[in-house]
C-alpha cells in the first residue's frame, strides 16, 4: 500500500466515526478517559503503555467484541456469526464451537436483556469492522464452552455474561490510555459506556436471581447485595491490561487457550 492509498484509507476511516457522531465527542473522550489523577497513577500509566498501535487496540477490542457476540448469538438463537451472515467464512480464521440455545430462554424476563445484549455486540462488531477497513482482524477461532457453563440455564448464563461484561469494561478502561487518536479514544469510550451499561444490567439479574458469578481473578468484584458494582475503595471501576484481559480468556495461556483456542488475531495476543 503507498502512501496515497495509505491517506485515503485513514479518512475513510475518520469519515465513517464522524458520520457515526463520534468524532464530536473525542475531546471529552480524552478529558474522561486519559487523565490521571496523581503522580503514581500517572507512573503506572506509563509503565503499561507497550508499543501497541491504535488500529492494534481496535482490533484487540474486535477479538473480545467477537466473543461476545458469539454467545448471545448462541444463547438467544442457537446459531453463530457466520451462520446469521453478519460476518463470512472467508472474515473468519477458524470456527466458533460449543455452546446452544439457552432451553425456554424466552419464558424468563431475562430474555428481553439477552436480546438487547446480542443486538448491541453484534453492532459493535459491525462498528469495529468498519472503522478499521481492511485492517480490520478475522475472528478467530472461539470454543464458547471453555469454561463449561453458560447455555444450560439463565443461571448459567448470567454467571458468564457477568464475566464477560465486566472484563470487557475494564478492557476498554485499561487500553484507553493507550489510544493516542482522539477520535479512536472517543469511539472506545463510547463502546466502554454501553458495555458499563451492560455490566450493570447483568449485575443486578445475578443479584435479583441469587446468581453466584466467581471471580475471574483477583481484581475482579462478583456481584453480591454489598458489592453491587465492580468497582474499587475510590468507587472507580477497574482497568486492566492487555496481559490480565489475556490471561482471564485465555484461561491462564500465553498466546492461546481458554476461548480462544489458536490464540485473538492481530497484534495484541500474547501477554508477554
Amino acid at each position: 500500500m503507498n502512501h496515497e492509498d495509505i491517506a485515503r484509507s485513514a479518512a475513510t476511516r475518520r469519515n465513517f466515526l464522524k458520520g457515526a457522531g463520534i468524532a464530536g465527542i473525542g475531546l471529552t473522550g480524552a478529558a474522561i478517559m486519559g487523565t490521571s489523577f496523581g503522580k503514581n497513577e500517572q507512573k503506572v500509566e506509563a509503565a503499561i503503555q507497550p508499543a501497541y498501535t491504535d488500529t492494534d487496540i481496535l482490533n484487540f477490542a474486535l477479538n473480545l467484541e467477537y466473543l461476545e457476540a458469539e454467545f448471545y448469538c448462541m444463547s438467544t438463537w442457537g446459531a453463530t456469526l457466520v451462520g446469521l451472515g453478519i460476518i463470512t467464512e472467508a472474515e473468519t480464521s477458524g470456527p466458533t464451537t460449543g455452546g446452544m440455545m439457552v432451553p425456554n430462554f424466552g419464558k424468563y424476563p431475562e430474555a428481553t436483556l439477552a436480546t438487547a445484549l446480542r443486538d448491541t455486540e453484534i453492532a459493535h462488531v459491525k462498528y469495529l469492522r468498519a472503522a478499521l477497513g481492511s485492517a480490520a482482524a478475522k475472528k478467530p477461532a472461539i470454543n464458547l464452552n471453555a469454561l463449561g457453563y453458560g447455555f444450560s440455564s439463565v443461571a448459567s448464563w448470567l454467571k458468564l455474561a457477568r464475566q464477560f461484561e465486566d472484563v470487557g469494561v475494564s478492557a476498554y478502561l485499561g487500553a484507553a490510555p493507550m489510544i493516542t487518536s482522539s477520535t479512536y479514544l472517543a469511539a472506545a469510550a463510547a463502546i466502554m459506556a454501553t458495555e458499563a451499561q451492560h455490566s450493570g444490567s447483568i449485575r443486578i439479574s445475578c443479584i435479583s436471581n441469587g446468581v453466584m458469578s466467581p471471580a475471574v481473578d483477583s481484581l475482579d468484584i462478583p456481584p453480591t447485595t454489598q458489592n453491587v458494582y465492580d468497582l474499587d475503595k475510590n468507587a472507580l471501576s477497574i482497568p486492566r491490561t492487555v496481559a490480565q484481559v489475556l490471561n482471564i480468556v485465555y484461561a491462564g495461556g500465553d498466546c492461546s487457550g481458554g476461548f480462544y483456542p489458536n490464540g485473538m488475531n492481530g497484534m495484541a495476543t500474547c501477554k508477554g
